[in-house]
């Protein structure tokens, strides 16, 4: 039986570049640093005690590149306007919260690209 998902890949070009951006701008903490294999990083990132981390993949040693758009998973937080007072004070690019009748939400782009939606949990 499966309890939980492990793990989701975001490939990026550059490591350093997005874990300088989800720990310092977005508040994620590195959960692991080590080498797959000579030359290639596994990298991974998380919110606080969370148990789904985020791997930020080198997208060359996987033979892929960074996807711009739409990100495949989305983040919760339990006050999205004082995130995005947050985020923009650190120089996020982040959308004004907008008030839906599901949530009140936002968008990030990290430096790949890559669009994030928080919504209000």
């Amino acid at each position: 039986m499966i309890t939980k998902v492990r793990a989701v890949f975001l490939f990026v070009a550059d490591q350093d570049r997005s874990l300088e951006f989800y720990t310092e701008k977005i508040g994620m903490e590195k959960v692991a640093d080590d080498e797959m294999w000579p030359g290639a990083r596994w990298l991974e990132v998380a919110p606080p005690g969370a148990q789904t981390t985020i791997a930020l993949a080198a997208a060359k040693d996987f033979d892929r590149q960074p996807a711009e758009g739409s990100a495949p998973f989305t983040f919760s937080a339990p006050n999205v306007r004082e995130l995005y007072e947050e985020l923009k004070a650190k120089g996020v690019e982040v959308t004004e919260p907008v008030e839906e009748s599901w949530s009140t939400n936002i968008h990030f782009t990290d430096p790949d690209g890559h669009e994030f939606i928080v919504g209000e949990a």
